[in-house]
C-alpha cells in the first residue's frame, strides 16, 4: 500500500485534534472555576479540542462586559484551556451583531451610534438629502438600532438592549477595536498565537437590529452617488423594492464602505497580532467580505436548508459552497460554518435530532466546509437560559455521552476537505449578492462538480490552453447564467449559460440519482471519491468508475473499511462513503456479506417508560451461534442496544440496526433496547413521541 494511502487511512482512523469542531461555548451564567474546569475537561474527552468563548445572555450584571472582573474570568478560562492543550477563539462582541462593544462605543461618543437613511413626511431637524416626487423627504438620521446584550433585560425589544454603533464610520470602528481587541490583547497577550488562535466576528450590521425602516448610509455618500451618475431621487427604490441604476450603485458603495471601514481594519489587526480573522458576514451570498477573512465562513441557521428535501432549492443554499470555494481560490486552508443554530424542527425549540445533525454535517462537508462551529454548547441551561436560541447541540443534549462519534466524524470530514483539491472542471461565476442557486441544481443532481468563482477574482486568473486557471484549479468550462463575466478576460474559454447534459460526469453510476452527492478529491497524491445520500430513500448504484474491483469503501461514520462482493453499492439516507483506490488489494478490509437482518420491533416488550426513556427487552434461545445476525428496530429517537449486558451500539436514525451476532451465547440471550426521547421533552412541554411506535 502506498505511503500516501496509508497516511490517509491512519488519519481517518485516528483523526487529529487539528480538525476538531470549534463550538460556540455560550458563557451565560455566574462563573465558577471548578465548573469551568470540569466542563472544558469533559469537552476534551468528547473530542472537542477548541471552542469559541462567546459571552451570552445570562451573565450576571455584577460582571460588566470588558471590566477587570470580566477579564479575570476570561483569563482563567484561557489559562485552563492552555493547561488542557485546547485552543481558544475569542468572540469580539457581547453579544451580537459585532461592532458595538456592548454599547460602549456609543457610550464613548453619541455621534458613533448607527445612522441610516429613511423616508419621512416631515424632516424636522434631520439632515435632508433630497425630496422625492412623491413629496416624501429622504433624510439621514440615527436608526435607534440595538444589539443583543449579555445580561437579562438586554434582548431584542427590551429597554436595556445596548445601542448599535455605526460601523460605516471609521472612527467608531477604531473605538470598537480599541475597546475590544486591544483590551483582550492587553490582558491575554501571552496566549496570542498559541492558545488563542483567532477572533470571531458575527454578522456585522451597520443599522443595528430593529431598524427595518432605515437603509445603510455612510457620511458623504450622496456625493459619491452623484459623481458615479446616480440620482438621489431614485433611492426611493430602496424602500419600494424597485431596482434602478442608482440603487445598484448604492448597494455597491455600501458594501465597499463596509469592507474598507470594518472588515479591512479588523483583518489587519488580527494579522498584526498573530491570529486569524474568522467568522462570517451578514448574508448567505456575501462575496467580497469573505476576501478579508483568513478563515472565510458562513452561517447555517433556522433550518433554511431542510434536511432531505430542501438542500439545494433555496437562495440561502449557496452559503456553504460559496465560502468554501472562495477559500479554495484564495489558497486558504480552512473555511468554517457556524452550524445548527436554531435548526429545530417545526419551529419547536429544542426539537433537533441526531439525524438532523448528521445530515447537516454531510451537507456542509460535501460542499467543502472543513471547520465546524457548532451552535452551541451552553455553560448553563438554568432558568430562561435554556430558551435562548436553542438547541444546545452538545453537553445538554441526549447524545452527549456518545458525542465522540460526532466529533470524530466532523474531524474525518474536515481532514478530507483540507489540503485537497476537488475535481471541479466547471466554474460558476458569481458576484456580491448575485450567486446563482436554481441554475446549479442540475449540477448537483447529475453529480457534476463545480466551484463558485467570484468575478472579482477573475483578475487573478489566466487562460492557458483554453482553460481558466487559478491556484490549483483548471476550469474547462465557465457557466455564467447571469452574464457577470468579463468576456475579454474569458476569451478562449468555453462559456455556457446553463447546465449542459454533455458535461462529463466525474463518476458514473449507470443511473441518475438526484439526491446523490459526489466529490472527487485529490489528496496526498491519491484520487479519492466521496459519496453522500442527501435524500430520504436508499440509493442503489452499479458503480462503473472507478473499477469496483479496485476500491474499498471507508464508512466515515463508523470508521470501518469494507469490500463489496459485487459492484452494487447501497447508500442509505444519511450515509457517506469514501472510495479508496486499492488496485493491488493491500488495504485491510472486511469482506461484506449480506447480513441476516431481522426486524425485532414486534418481539420487544416494554419494561419501563419514564424520565424521557423507554426500555424494551426480549429473550430468546440460541441453538447455534450466528455471527452475522443483525437486529432491526423501528422507532424514535436515540436508540441504545445491549446484548447480554454488553453494549452493542447506538443509533440516531432509522433504520436502527445492531449486529449482535458476535455477542450471542449458547442458550438464553437477552436483548435490551433503550430509547431516549428528544431533548425538547426535557426543556419544553413538547411531548414528542418516542420508543417503538406502532
Amino acid at each position: 500500500m502506498p505511503m500516501s494511502l496509508e497516511k490517509i487511512i491512519k488519519e481517518l482512523n485516528n483523526p487529529s485534534e487539528e480538525f476538531t469542531p470549534v463550538p460556540f461555548w455560550f458563557f451565560n451564567d455566574t462563573p465558577d472555576q471548578d465548573r469551568i474546569w470540569k466542563q472544558l475537561k469533559d469537552y476534551q474527552e468528547k473530542g472537542i479540542d477548541a471552542f469559541v468563548l462567546h459571552p451570552r445572555i445570562g451573565i450576571p450584571e455584577d460582571l460588566p462586559y470588558l471590566s477587570e472582573a470580566y477579564f479575570d474570568v476570561v483569563k482563567f478560562i484561557v489559562k485552563t484551556a492552555d493547561e488542557l492543550g485546547m485552543k481558544v477563539v475569542l468572540y469580539d462582541e457581547g453579544m451580537y451583531p459585532s461592532g458595538s462593544a456592548h454599547g460602549m462605543v456609543v457610550k464613548k461618543n453619541q455621534e458613533y451610534a448607527s445612522k441610516g437613511i429613511t423616508l419621512v413626511k416631515e424632516p424636522g431637524d434631520r439632515k435632508v438629502l433630497t425630496r422625492m416626487a412623491s413629496g416624501a423627504y429622504l433624510v439621514e438620521d440615527y436608526t435607534g438600532g440595538t444589539i443583543r446584550g449579555i445580561h437579562f433585560g438586554e434582548d431584542d425589544g427590551e429597554v436595556g438592549a445596548p445601542p448599535s454603533a455605526d460601523i460605516l464610520n471609521s472612527d467608531a470602528v477604531a473605538e470598537f477595536i480599541h475597546l475590544t481587541h486591544d483590551q483582550y490583547y492587553w490582558h491575554l497577550k501571552e496566549y496570542f498565537g498559541k492558545t488563542i488562535i483567532g477572533f470571531f466576528t458575527d454578522e456585522p450590521c451597520a443599522l443595528g437590529r430593529n431598524a427595518e425602516q432605515f437603509r445603510e448610509w455612510a457620511a458623504g455618500m450622496e456625493q459619491e452617488l452623484l459623481e458615479d451618475g446616480g440620482e438621489l431621487e431614485d433611492l426611493e427604490g430602496l424602500f419600494t423594492g424597485q431596482k434602478n441604476k442608482t440603487t445598484n450603485l448604492y448597494r455597491k458603495l455600501v458594501k465597499k464602505h463596509l469592507r474598507e471601514t470594518f472588515y479591512k481594519p479588523l483583518s489587519k489587526w488580527c494579522v498584526d497580532h498573530g491570529i486569524v480573522f474568522m467568522g462570517h458576514p451578514a448574508e448567505s451570498d456575501d462575496v467580497e467580505e469573505e476576501l478579508y477573512f483568513q478563515i472565510p465562513g458562513q452561517d447555517l441557521i433556522m433550518r433554511r436548508e431542510e434536511p432531505k428535501i430542501g438542500g439545494v432549492a433555496e437562495a440561502d443554499s449557496v452559503h456553504a459552497k460559496l465560502s468554501a470555494d472562495i477559500a479554495r481560490h484564495l489558497g486558504r486552508r480552512r473555511n468554517l460554518n457556524e452550524c445548527f443554530g436554531v435548526c429545530s424542527r417545526k419551529n419547536m425549540p429544542w426539537y433537533f435530532t441526531g439525524e438532523d445533525m448528521k445530515w447537516y454535517i454531510d451537507w456542509l462537508a460535501m460542499r467543502g466546509v472543513n471547520l465546524f462551529v457548532p451552535h452551541a454548547f451552553y455553560y448553563s441551561v438554568d432558568g430562561d437560559r435554556k430558551g435562548e436560541r436553542p438547541p444546545d447541540v452538545g453537553p445538554n443534549n441526549i447524545w452527549w455521552k456518545h458525542y465522540r462519534m460526532f466529533s470524530d466524524y466532523m474531524k474525518r470530514m474536515s481532514y478530507l476537505m483540507t489540503d485537497s483539491v476537488n475535481g471541479a472542471k466547471v466554474a460558476v461565476l458569481c458576484d456580491n449578492n448575485q450567486v446563482p442557486y436554481k441554475e446549479v441544481i442540475p449540477f448537483y443532481e447529475n453529480q457534476v462538480e463545480f466551484n463558485y468563482l467570484p468575478v472579482t477574482l477573475l483578475q487573478e486568473c489566466r487562460v492557458i490552453d483554453g482553460k481558466l486557471c487559478i491556484g490549483a484549479y483548471r476550469y474547462e468550462t465557465i457557466c455564467d447564467p447571469w452574464n457577470l463575466g468579463d468576456i475579454e478576460r474569458l476569451a478562449g474559454v468555453k462559456i455556457v449559460q446553463e447546465f449542459d447534459k454533455n458535461f462529463a460526469k466525474m463518476i458514473s453510476t449507470g443511473q441518475q440519482h438526484k439526491n446523490l452527492r459526489a466529490v472527487h478529491l485529490t489528496k496526498e497524491g491519491e484520487e479519492l471519491y466521496l459519496l453522500s445520500n442527501e435524500g430520504d430513500s436508499q440509493i442503489l448504484m452499479d458503480l462503473r468508475y472507478p473499477d469496483w474491483k479496485q476500491v474499498v469503501l471507508y464508512d466515515l461514520w463508523t470508521g470501518k473499511v469494507r469490500r463489496e462482493e459485487d459492484s452494487t453499492i447501497c447508500l442509505n439516507p444519511c450515509e457517506t462513503l469514501l472510495l479508496l483506490p486499492d488496485p493491488n488489494g493491500k488495504i485491510p478490509a472486511e469482506i461484506v456479506k449480506k447480513s441476516k437482518i431481522q426486524d425485532w420491533s414486534e418481539r420487544m416488550e416494554l419494561v419501563e417508560k419514564k424520565n424521557n426513556q423507554a426500555v424494551y427487552q426480549a429473550f430468546f434461545e440460541n441453538g447455534g451461534l450466528d455471527q452475522e445476525l443483525t437486529v432491526e428496530i423501528h422507532g424514535e429517537e436515540m436508540v441504545e442496544c445491549f446484548c447480554n449486558g454488553q453494549f452493542a451500539g447506538v443509533s440516531f436514525w432509522e433504520p436502527h440496526q445492531f449486529q449482535i451476532g458476535p455477542m450471542l451465547k449458547m442458550g438464553e440471550n437477552q436483548i435490551q433496547i433503550v430509547f431516549t426521547g428528544n431533548a425538547a421533552n426535557l426543556y419544553t412541554d413538547a411531548k414528542i413521541k418516542f420508543g417503538i411506535l406502532k
